[in-house]
């Protein structure tokens, strides 16, 4: 049986986003009704005089996302709220995302996951009459993907790089 979409587990350092040094990293999870990756990977095509078909060389990734929300009164909102006064360009939109899954729990506690150097803009604000107010940020990798281990302690979040045990089953 497959998983849903409970299993994966998003967050963004909210706390390095627009200029911050103290890092806050937040689930993206309570208001948001899709979150996807998009990883759209390069596939290069070349055809050789001497082959029936072309040969393809996968060469790079680009991640994205743009996930949308409703408007809740809460710490991730306050962010995306600034976001949309200040609209950050440059350093200031840079910060970082990082995902797991809770299947893939590790020895020592914790959770087997990634972490992606990332820029994230305000994209759209607003709704139907009647309707919720929603707010999109748009999220685009900005470097390599690199491995390591997500945990929680006393309710926050902490990322460190290096190779994970799998917990045994």
């Amino acid at each position: 049986m497959a998983n849903n979409r409970t299993n994966m587990v998003s967050l963004l350092d909210f706390g390095k986003w627009m200029g911050g040094t103290e890092s806050n990293i937040i689930e993206l999870g309570d208001g948001f009704v899709e979150l996807t990756e998009d990883w759209a990977p390069n596939v290069e095509e070349k055809q050789y005089v001497n082959m029936k078909t072309a040969s393809n060389t996968l060469t790079r990734y680009a991640f994205s996302m743009s996930p949308e929300r409703d408007h809740l009164s809460d710490e991730a909102q306050g962010y995306i709220d600034e976001a949309f006064r200040r609209f950050p360009t440059g350093k200031d939109a840079q910060t970082e995302y990082y995902r797991f899954y809770k299947t893939d729990s590790v020895t020592g506690g914790g959770y087997k996951a990634i972490k992606i150097p990332v820029v994230v803009a305000p994209s759209s604000t607003g709704g139907s009459g009647g309707e919720a107010l929603t707010s999109s940020i748009q999220i685009t990798g900005n470097g390599d993907v690199v491995e390591g281990t997500m945990t929680i302690t006393e309710g926050k979040w902490s990322f460190t790089e290096g190779e994970s045990k799998p917990a045994a089953l």
